[in-house]
């Protein structure tokens, strides 16, 4: 991870898990929880078993997965959705 994204990180599991760490665990990843971002082609991603933090001031959002690593995007006109899975 970029030195850059580790004190968000760090500041996103303090706010969320009350912890000062860098490192994240299974635990930090939200069960149905995913990110999807929609670019302004038409393409999207979307990650399962993820959370995003956003950095406006750098124009960057990272979203963590809990198996498939990290990934940092620029914002620019893409939009950045936070989706929970509801069972019925």
């Amino acid at each position: 991870m970029p030195d850059a994204w580790k004190p968000r990180l760090r500041q996103y599991l303090r706010e969320r898990r009350g912890e000062d760490r860098e490192r994240l665990s299974a635990g930090d990843f939200p069960p149905g929880q995913s990110v999807l971002i929609r670019f302004p082609d038409g393409s999207h991603a979307l990650f399962r078993f993820a959370f995003a933090i956003a950095d406006e001031a750098a124009g960057e959002v990272a979203v963590f997965t809990e198996h498939c690593g990290y990934h940092i995007f620029p914002t620019g006109d893409a939009e950045v959705e936070t989706l929970q899975s509801v069972s019925g």
